[in-house]
């Protein structure tokens, strides 16, 4: 939850995760999908709207599991977000955004999976970062917004991996950020890992206004 929230920034001050939507911040929508094997959670905060993010969750938990805060200085990205939490993080774990909603089905066949990158398929696939995979659909690469399609099948940004992602060392890329997709690669290459990617059957990402209001829309009818 560490970043500045620009693409909100317009219509609100504040942290987008704490935005309401049908009755309940964003980010209760994502802890309360989360599946019986997380008992442990740990929030990477920073940037402007870290105080308020801790004052919502000041009871130091959520449905009976212990928060623990993690402070990413300098916001260098995602990959670098999870190498803030390196020390307190054995042995497998679940990695996630904490303004994009799914199923807690879709989150149990993902760690049920691991090591995993939760999929789905979008009609604009050039919007986003977009995951190749074999045949058995284990994942051979990533690629980030292709102007040429290759796969429908996009990152929602929820993954479990295991404490060999904090050992890989990947260089910034071109915006300065050390990217999740490059970890992965490293992983593929270096550590022979096969890391499968699981197919989701709802995502409901909320970076912007217009996300916002069709996330209203979409809950309130479920």
């Amino acid at each position: 939850m560490a970043g500045k929230g620009t693409r909100m920034a317009k219509y609100y001050e504040g942290p987008k995760q704490l935005l309401p939507v049908n009755g309940k911040p964003v980010v209760e929508h994502v802890l309360d999908a989360l599946p019986a094997a997380i008992t442990e959670l740990i929030f990477i905060v920073g940037g402007p709207h870290e105080q308020r993010i801790r004052e919502h969750f000041k009871a130091g938990e959520y449905a009976g599991k212990p928060i623990t805060f993690v402070v990413q200085e300098r916001q260098l990205g995602l990959a670098h977000a999870y190498r803030c939490a390196q020390q307190l993080v054995k042995s497998q774990w679940l990695g996630l955004v904490a303004d994009d909603v799914c199923l807690k089905e879709d989150l149990e066949r993902l760690l049920a999976a691991a090591p995993s990158v939760l999929s789905y398929r979008v009609p604009n696939p050039e919007q986003f970062g977009v995951l190749i995979t074999d045949a058995d659909g284990y994942l051979i690469k990533a690629v980030e917004k292709p102007k040429q399609f290759v796969s429908d099948q996009v990152w929602t940004g929820h993954m479990v991996m295991d404490e060999d992602f904090f050992t890989m060392d990947v260089t910034p890329s071109a915006r300065g950020e050390y990217e999740t997709p490059d970890v992965w690669t490293k992983l593929i290459q270096d550590k022979g890992k096969k890391i499968k990617v699981v197919e989701g059957t709802f995502w409901l990402p909320v970076n912007d206004k217009e996300q916002l209001e069709k996330a209203e829309a979409i809950l309130k009818k479920k």
